[in-house]
C-alpha cells in the first residue's frame, strides 16, 4: 500500500490513522471505548463463550440474525463512542428478549452492523481528507 488509511482495532485501542504532511496522524479515534472493549463486554451481557473469541462467537451468531435493532449511532467528526450501544444493551438486552421483540442473534447482527457502519464512515473520511484509496485494517487478538 502506497498511502494507506489506518483502521486500528483491539482490546484496547481505535484509531483511524493516516499519513499527511510526511508524518502520521491520528485522525479519528474512541472517545470512551475500544471496539473490542465494546464486543467483549456485549459478549458478557448476552452470556456468549469465551471460546474461541467472544468477537468470533458474536459473528456466527449475527449470521442468523435477521431484524436490525436500532442501536445508539455516535459518530462525531473522525470519533467514534460506543459506550452507548453497550449501555443501551445492559439495559435492554433482558426486555428485548424476554418480550420477543427480538433473538439474541438478531442483537449479534445489529451490534456489528452498528459498530461497522461506525467504522467504516469515520474511515472514508480519513480517506477522502488525504486523498488515500487504500486501507489496511490492523490490531486485535487472534
Amino acid at each position: 500500500a502506497v498511502n494507506p488509511t489506518v483502521l486500528y482495532v483491539s482490546g484496547g485501542n481505535t484509531q483511524v490513522i493516516a499519513y499527511l504532511q510526511r508524518r502520521y496522524r491520528i485522525f479519528g479515534e474512541t472517545i470512551d471505548i475500544a471496539v473490542g472493549n465494546c464486543l467483549d463486554r456485549f459478549a458478557r451481557v448476552l452470556k456468549l463463550s469465551n471460546d474461541p473469541s467472544p468477537g468470533y462467537n458474536i459473528e456466527q451468531m449475527a449470521k442468523r440474525g435477521k431484524k436490525l435493532i436500532d442501536l445508539p449511532y455516535t459518530v462525531k467528526g473522525m470519533d467514534v463512542s460506543f459506550s452507548g450501544i453497550l449501555s443501551y444493551i445492559e439495559s435492554m438486552a433482558a426486555k428485548l428478549l424476554t418480550s420477543g421483540e427480538c433473538t439474541p442473534e438478531d442483537l449479534c447482527f445489529s451490534l456489528q452492523e452498528t459498530v461497522f457502519a461506525m467504522l467504516i464512515e469515520t474511515t472514508e473520511r480519513a480517506m477522502a481528507h488525504c486523498g488515500s484509496s487504500e486501507v489496511l485494517i490492523v490490531g486485535g487478538v487472534g
